[in-house]
Formats: structure tokens, C-alpha cells, sequence
């Protein structure tokens, strides 16, 4: 069984993902990290810039599709992981995203309080622009109804330190090391 971690970016998903890591000896996968390797470690802002969120959301499919058959791994998503592009350049559920996570494990929505999660992000260079015209509050907002609809858990990591959001997960999915 695998262990896949959703939710939007600063809710601390790297963090957990490696807090369960040590407690049920899985191995810690991320999405993101593999994106970097597969260009060639060019950071993710600077992929985004140069060649745009639909190449990037497409990558991220490609890079789900060889960890379908993965086994015994948490996967640290990425913020944006269920979502995809349509023709128009507006930010859709991915299905297709979506059915591969599905059928590789558990999914667990992590959340946090919903302005320290914008004051968090906003501002922060080491993530990418998700959009030149809103702000990161109202894509959030947006973003918020299909993180609950994809976790068949979630859990609320305002105030928990990761140890006790790991504790959380293990005992909804009855595992311990």
C-alpha cells in the first residue's frame, strides 16, 4: 500500500512525508523532486517560466504514470498535483491525475488554517507564480472543494507537530513500524 500526500503548497506535505518516513520505515517520494531530476535539476519556477504550467502539469502525469506500480512509498505530491490545464489555460480537476493516485493507495488531504497558509506562500520566491492575476487566496479558495473531494482522509495540521500528524495517519491507516 502506498501513502499519498495532497494539499496545497506550505501545508508542510515534505515535512510529514519524511516524519512517516522514520516512523513505518516506507521510503519518502516527491513529486516535486522528481521534476527537478527529470530537468536535468532545473528548479521548478524556472521550468514554469520558461515552458508554462501545461508542460509542467503534463510532466507531473508523465512522472505519475511511472509510479503507478510503485509499492510501499509515501508520495509527497505537489500542491497543484490534481489539477490540469484545459484549452483555455484554466486550472481543471485532473482526472486522469487523479484515477492514477487513486488506484496507487490512500490519499490524505493535509490541511491548515487558511491564512496562515496564504501569508505562508505569498511572497515566497522559492515557489513558482501560479498566476500573474490573482493572488494565491482565491486560488486557494478555488482549489480547496477538489483537495476534499480526492483524500479518502483528511487531517487538520494547524497547531500538530509532525509527529503527531504522522501518528494521525497511522493509526487511520492501523500501521505502525
Amino acid at each position: 500500500m502506498n501513502i499519498i500526500l495532497i494539499g496545497p503548497r506550505g501545508v508542510g506535505k515534505s515535512k510529514i512525508s519524511r516524519s512517516l518516513s522514520k516512523a513505518t520505515g516506507l521510503p519518502a517520494v516527491s513529486t516535486d523532486s522528481i521534476v527537478v531530476y527529470e530537468t536535468g535539476g532545473i528548479p521548478i519556477p524556472t521550468f514554469v517560466e520558461k515552458k508554462g504550467w501545461k508542460e509542467f502539469r503534463d510532466l507531473e502525469y508523465s512522472i505519475l504514470l511511472k509510479l503507478s506500480n510503485a509499492e510501499g512509498i509515501i508520495l509527497d505530491c505537489g500542491g497543484g498535483i490534481i489539477f490540469d490545464l484545459d484549452q483555455n489555460g484554466n486550472e481543471i480537476l485532473s482526472e486522469r491525475k487523479l484515477n492514477i493516485l487513486r488506484k496507487m493507495g490512500r490519499i490524505i488531504l493535509l490541511e491548515k488554517d487558511f491564512d496562515e497558509l496564504v501569508s505562508k506562500v505569498e511572497g515566497d520566491q522559492t515557489r513558482p507564480n501560479l498566476s500573474k492575476t490573482k493572488e494565491y487566496a482565491d486560488i486557494l479558495k478555488r482549489r480547496l472543494p477538489h483537495y476534499m473531494e480526492a483524500a479518502h482522509f483528511k487531517v487538520d495540521t494547524t497547531d500538530l507537530r509532525k509527529e503527531e500528524i504522522s501518528e494521525k495517519i497511522q493509526h487511520w491507516l492501523r500501521i505502525k513500524k
